[in-house]
């Protein structure tokens, strides 16, 4: 019995131990503004690439108004034509003359190597060199403009512009999607080969900064060829495949206005934003600091000091080896140049916002100033 007893305390035991193990947590929800995406974008969504951060709103700018701003990139990338074609008449022969003369022949080109002086020779080896290189600036790189413009690219998923307007033509209400250029790919990197990313705070600041200067109302005042920049690109093959399935009824067009889209930990999320964007944060002291940061110098003049300070904070943030301590005092000491640009005492400013505890970048300086009282 005590034998049977002790047998069935071990597998007690035993059960105890099985049961006790850590289950694995479920993610918590969507980082704030974001929500999940609803059903009825899935039509959408499950056409566009997850690597890349997406704005979606209506271009409601009169039809007359979008020829006209079309017309200059088509008469640009006219006129790049052709020149290429000019200079493909004058280049060809002068080629031609010079593949020419390494079989022997007579031409302009033929130097007497025994009798040219060094000076002779350099001459004309840097003036070749000179001459393959401009050729291959104008063709390699501005020549391919207009490639990009008819055929589009890998990154566009060769769509282009000229096919957006042939398809679409010009119309009274138009979906606008455009994605996030080269600065949103690390922000995703992981998610593609099926790894889970958490984003950290700056991460957030950052999509939500870059997010809210290009949802502006003012900016998105303006018809959508004209909301390309450095942060942003327009998605013509997104944008035609948004209208297709509009029109086929499988989504509505009102759904789309003012949207944030992005694939985070493996699903879809939304930011519906709001006809006052603002930079929405989650209740806390530290949340609160840079809010006030941000707000204080918008009353200054000086908002553009806030973005820069964000870039700085991110690019620093993702370098090897981190935000160390050099570079934190590196870059206060840029954002101290900034402001007093601006005409704002430094010391002063930061009282009347009552301090930087909390604001990204800082540690080091509220360290130092601790040790200071």
């Amino acid at each position: 019995m005590a034998r049977t007893a002790g047998k069935r305390g071990a597998k007690s035991a035993a059960s105890t131990s099985v049961t006790s193990k850590p289950t694995t947590s479920t993610p918590p929800g969507p980082p704030t503004p974001f929500q999940y995406a609803p059903a009825s974008l899935r039509p959408f969504l499950s056409t566009l690439p997850t690597d890349h951060i997406y704005l979606v709103h209506l271009d409601h700018t009169p039809p007359a108004l979008k020829k006209r701003v079309f017309v200059v990139p088509v008469l640009l990338n006219l006129l790049i034509v052709v020149c290429l074609c000019a200079r493909i008449y004058y280049a060809v022969p002068q080629y031609l003359e010079q593949i020419i003369t390494i079989f022997g022949y007579d031409t302009p080109y033929k130097v007497d190597t025994a009798a040219a002086g060094v000076g002779e020779l350099m001459n004309a080896v840097t003036s070749r060199t000179m001459l393959l290189m401009v050729d291959y600036i104008f063709f390699g790189m501005i020549g391919s403009w207009p490639k990009e413009f008819v055929f589009g690219g890998k990154l566009s998923r060769f769509t282009g512009p000229l096919k957006w307007r042939r398809t679409l033509g010009f119309k009274e209400t138009e979906i606008i999607v455009r994605r996030g250029r080269k600065w949103d790919t690390p922000l995703l990197t992981g998610q593609i080969e099926d790894q889970v990313k958490t984003w950290k705070v700056d991460e957030e600041l950052t999509i939500k900064v870059k997010v809210d200067r290009a949802m502006r109302p003012t900016y998105l005042a303006k018809t959508g060829y004209l909301l390309l920049d450095k942060d942003w690109d327009l998605d013509f093959k997104a944008i035609l495949d948004a209208h297709r399935l509009a029109e086929k009824g499988t989504i509505q067009s009102k759904d789309l206005d003012g949207l944030v889209l992005v694939y985070y930990q493996k699903q879809w999320l939304t930011w519906t934003v709001n006809e006052s964007p603002a930079i929405p944060m989650q209740a806390g002291p530290e949340d609160n600091v840079v809010e006030n940061f941000r707000h204080k110098l918008t009353e200054l003049g000086a908002e553009d000091v806030f973005f820069r300070w964000i870039e700085i904070v991110q690019f620093e943030t993702s370098q090897p080896g981190g935000f160390t301590e050099g570079r934190q005092a590196e870059a206060i000491r840029e954002l101290r140049k900034r402001i007093e640009k601006k005409g704002i005492e430094f010391a002063s400013f930061w009282e009347g916002i009552g301090g930087q505890h909390g604001l990204p970048g800082f540690d080091v300086y509220n360290r130092w100033r601790a040790q200071i009282h």
